[in-house]
């Protein structure tokens, strides 16, 4: 019984391997052979092969943008790349070549992309670092008093508390970004600072006021300033939420700054872990391939 299942298992592989070949000698001749090829195909068959064959297309133009220079491909168009990989194999040969491809192509785009996301991930901790003390001057306390800014106006009161160990001295900056409640849209957005003068740092754990008039943008946004009664602690009631952080700080150590590019990282990695998951999914066969005129 073993025997004649191993004969039988060698007569399918003689029959395919001297099955009809393709010719890749130029376009009419592998026109003529894939159609030979294709009168003993089952339609099933003749859809897997029409997609190997494009993923070889894939495999010459893959080949030729990371090998520029190599014999076997310079002055050479994608097409007459693509015949000669097809060259003398059968129909199981094409197929068997395109999913070696699209399985060696798989893993490289996972390894690719892990070795991305690790260098991104390694950025992403260093430059967080760097804003750990700048997260240590923290906002504790949002209100809104009355001044006069070329007549009475609402004024925004912006407590930080600086918890980063250092005194704070010289120039600052800050973002400032107001927010509809209900919305949840941004109504104003501002950087703003100043210096503190010499002997007017905010020393470790002490409080600094910060003082300005309300962006405009805020103030048009509610129609109940003349009827306010400051300091106004709830800003819900004019449908405001404020939102505020430094941007710079200076210590007697230096300058503390927060780097400008920290969200766009995060969306690169958020982007390429996706791509992690989308590509383990895939099994790299020509079953997920589907075709398109």
């Amino acid at each position: 019984m073993k025997n004649n299942i191993l004969i039988l298992s060698i007569c399918c592989a003689l029959l395919t391997s001297c099955g009809p070949k393709m010719s890749g000698k130029d376009e009419a001749s592998f026109n003529a052979s894939k159609a030979k090829m294709e009168e003993k195909l089952s339609k099933s068959e003749k859809e897997n092969l029409e997609k190997a064959l494009r993923v070889v297309v894939l495999k010459a133009m893959k080949e030729k943008w990371n090998h520029p220079k190599d014999e076997l491909y310079k002055g050479k168009s994608f097409d007459d790349i693509s015949l000669k990989m097809v060259d003398g194999k059968t129909y199981s040969g094409i197929v068997k070549f395109a999913k070696e491809f699209l399985k060696e192509d798989k893993a490289e785009k996972i390894k690719n992309t892990q070795v991305e996301l690790d260098s991104l991930t390694k950025q992403s901790i260093a430059l967080k670092a760097k804003t750990k003390d700048l997260d240590n001057f923290k906002l504790t306390k949002v209100s809104i008093s009355e001044d006069d800014f070329f007549g009475p106006s609402p004024f925004l009161d912006l407590t930080f508390l600086n918890k980063t160990g250092s005194e704070i001295i010289g120039e600052y900056m800050y973002q400032i970004d107001i927010y509809s409640k209900a919305t949840g849209k941004i109504i104003a957005s501002q950087q703003q600072g100043g210096s503190f003068n010499a002997g007017s740092g905010v020393k470790p754990n002490e409080e600094d006021l910060y003082h300005q008039p309300l962006l405009s943008d805020a103030v048009a946004h509610s129609s109940l300033w003349k009827s306010a009664k400051y300091p106004i602690a709830d800003l819900s009631k004019f449908d405001l939420v404020v939102k505020a952080y430094p941007i710079t700080l200076t210590t007697k150590k230096g300058t503390l700054e927060r780097p400008k590019n920290l969200a766009g990282l995060e969306n690169e990695i958020k982007e390429l872990n996706q791509k992690l998951v989308e590509l383990n999914k895939t099994e790299g066969t020509l079953d997920e391939l589907e075709l398109t005129k």
